[in-house]
């Protein structure tokens, strides 16, 4: 098989309980035909860490972003991304929309000014937007675009109003996913280079604020209720206009598969579709991400095109179950594009870019071994373990275990078992395995003097 193209579909907020026929028919028809993770989870449940996170490979931990507001990572990693191992494999690499390695929040200036330093991450062209409500102080390509069009005024005049009403003042097409939606179309639409693409193309939705163009499609009533507190008529609002805008974002991504199929790309193209994080989106009270709850630190994953097992099963759709996390992409990325033997820059340590990712074409087949035990995740001072029946929040600021689940009794974590007696073993164990997980990640030596070390223990 050639090289594969590969797109990226990175959303921002976009909880996977929300990928569903009556939300997403497209992402539903896409998972169809291809391959849903029922159990992937992000490595830092915070927009500029996770995003770093896929892009390296690597834990915040190691490579240094564990927060937004915080200075990019170091030049050596960016020339060790998996963009720039496409790179140096023959891709051509294109990034459309938001990415947020580079954290300008509150900055007032004009983000293409960074188009420069973002391709050194990898990226051969560069489209650059910021999220609804940076787009107030900073400009970028869609401000741009507005401004040509004698909207700005009016767009940056509406902010408020029309956020506070979940109305946006535009056609579809005007928002800003619609600006990203409809450029990363174009650039599928206009490729006619024998070499293969990425294309990262990156929504802003369906970050908040939750306005969209036209009227809201979903019955506030028949959303699901919130988790963890009582209900109220507001949270089943806000959350049937979160609903509306990823149904924004599904009208784009149909639209992206027709121009494939009309460039007849589809059967030489990966889609890869997933979010930073999820959304709390009211559960336990809360209206961000940043916790480890399965709807903030869980992300929808769907994978199709050559290579993905494809079509559906007997009993419905191919949904692999293990639990896997955004640093899988990295590997299974560069696996499918045949880069993955590009050895690291010359001058760079072995520990710099250490990576603790699994290829995920091993977890392809639903009814193989496991892949891995538990996945992991980090913000702040606090590290979580998710294994199949149980969850653990270590916080050591917070005198250590903070949260702990049994997610086979209880997977609306409605019951905090941390501290509770007769739970201590299982407590045990799980910081014994965040333990090895974190020394793994910051710590290694020779073999021969680990071989000593480990005599000496036993002695």
């Amino acid at each position: 098989m050639s090289q594969p193209n590969i797109i990226l579909i990175l959303t921002d907020h976009f909880r996977p309980d929300f990928i569903t026929p009556a939300y997403t028919p497209n992402l539903t028809a896409l998972a169809a035909e291809g391959l849903r993770f029922a159990s992937a989870y992000c490595a830092a449940p915070l927009c500029q860490p996770s995003r770093n996170c896929i892009i390296t490979g690597q834990f915040p931990s190691q490579h240094g972003v564990c927060g937004n507001q915080t200075p990019p990572i170091m030049a050596q990693l960016r020339d060790d991304t998996f963009m720039s191992r496409l790179q140096r494999a023959g891709y051509h690499t294109a990034l459309v929309g938001k990415h947020h390695y580079i954290d300008r929040y509150g900055v007032g200036m004009d983000i293409t000014e960074d188009d420069e330093e973002l391709k050194s991450y990898g990226f051969d062209e560069v489209l650059q937007i910021c999220d609804d409500g940076e787009n107030q102080h900073n400009d970028d390509r869609y401000t741009q675009y507005l401004a040509s069009k004698g909207m700005l005024e009016t767009f940056r005049e509406e902010f408020k109003a029309g956020t506070a009403a979940y109305r946006h003042p535009f056609e579809a097409d005007d928002t800003a996913d619609g600006f990203i939606g409809t450029r990363g179309i174009e650039f599928v639409r206009n490729w006619s280079s024998q070499e293969p693409f990425y294309l990262n193309i990156g929504f802003v939705g369906p970050h908040p604020p939750y306005w969209h163009p036209g009227d809201l499609e979903f019955d506030p009533q028949a959303m699901d209720p919130p988790l963890g507190v009582p209900d109220n008529p507001n949270t089943r609002k806000r959350r049937a206009h979160f609903a509306q805008k990823c149904r924004l974002i599904d009208r784009y991504v149909g639209d992206l598969r027709t121009a494939l199929a009309e460039k007849k790309l589809t059967e030489n193209t990966v889609i890869i579709f997933t979010s930073d994080h999820g959304d709390c989106l009211g559960d336990f009270g809360i209206w961000d991400k940043r916790f480890f709850y399965e709807h903030s630190v869980g992300v929808p994953l769907i994978m199709a095109g050559p290579g993905i097992p494809r079509g559906e099963r007997m009993n419905g759709p191919r949904v692999c179950r293990h639990l896997v996390s955004h640093v899988d992409l990295y590997p299974t990325i560069t696996a499918l594009a045949g880069a993955d033997d590009d050895p690291a820059p010359a001058d760079s340590s072995p520990r710099m870019h250490r990576r603790v990712g699994m290829d995920l074409r091993a977890a392809f087949d639903a009814t193989g071994p496991e892949l891995r035990r538990a996945v992991f995740a980090e913000l702040g001072t606090a590290v979580m373990v998710r294994t199949a029946g149980w969850k653990l929040v270590y916080d050591a600021e917070q005198g250590g275990p903070a949260a702990l689940y049994n997610l086979r009794n209880d997977p609306d974590e409605l019951h905090n078992l941390a501290g509770v007696a007769g739970y201590e073993a299982a407590s045990a164990e799980l910081v014994a395995m965040i333990l090895s997980h974190r020394i793994g990640l910051t710590q290694f030596t020779h073999a021969k003097e680990e071989q000593r070390f480990q005599r000496v223990r036993a002695g």
